[in-house]
C-alpha cells in the first residue's frame, strides 16, 4: 500500500515537471517584439535631450549663516554620542542642523569639528568661541563684564 502511495507521488511528480514554466512578467508574443526591438536599434536612434539656455535655472547664491556659536559640548564616556550646542540647538555629534554638521568629538582635543552646509568650509572652534563667516574669524563669545556684575542677591 505504501509502495503504491510513493509510485503514485512520484508520477504526479514527473507530470507537473514536464509542464514548461514558461517567462515571467511577459506573454512569448511581448517577448519576441522586445527582442526584435532590441535587435533593430541603432546607438544613433537613441535621443538625448539637452536644456536650452532659458531651462537652465540659474544657480542661487550662497547664504551664509549670521554667525556659528559654540556655546559648549559634552563628550560621553559610555561609548554613547556626544552632545554639542551650537547656536542655542542641541545637536548630536556626527549629525547636523541646516547651518552646520557636527563631526565625530576628538577625545584628545577641546576642537569641536564644524562643517558650514551653504560653503562646506571646515571649522573646529572651543566652547564659547563665535565663526563670523562674513569675516572668516573667530571670536571669544563672552561678555567683557565680570560674572556677577549685574543683577541683584537678595532683597
Amino acid at each position: 500500500m505504501r509502495l503504491l502511495i510513493l509510485i503514485a507521488i512520484c508520477m504526479s511528480q514527473a507530470a507537473i515537471a514536464a509542464e514548461p514554466i514558461g517567462r515571467l512578467f511577459t506573454s512569448p508574443v511581448e517577448r519576441s517584439n522586445l527582442d526584435y526591438l532590441r535587435q533593430t536599434r541603432k546607438p544613433n536612434q537613441i535621443k538625448v535631450e539637452t536644456p536650452s539656455e532659458t531651462e537652465i535655472v540659474k544657480s542661487t547664491p550662497i547664504e551664509l549663516p549670521d554667525a556659528i556659536n559654540l556655546q559648549g559640548y559634552v563628550k560621553r564616556n559610555d561609548g554613547k554620542q556626544g552632545t554639542v550646542w551650537v547656536n542655542d540647538q542641541a545637536l548630536q555629534e556626527n549629525s547636523g542642523n541646516k547651518e552646520v554638521v557636527v563631526g565625530k568629538l576628538p577625545e584628545t582635543s577641546n576642537r569641536i569639528p564644524l562643517k558650514l552646509h551653504a560653503n562646506g568650509r571646515q571649522l573646529a572652534l572651543k566652547a564659547g568661541q563665535v565663526y563670523d563667516p562674513e569675516t572668516n574669524r573667530v571670536r571669544e563669545a563672552r561678555n567683557h563684564a565680570a560674572q556677577g556684575d549685574s543683577g541683584t542677591i537678595g532683597d
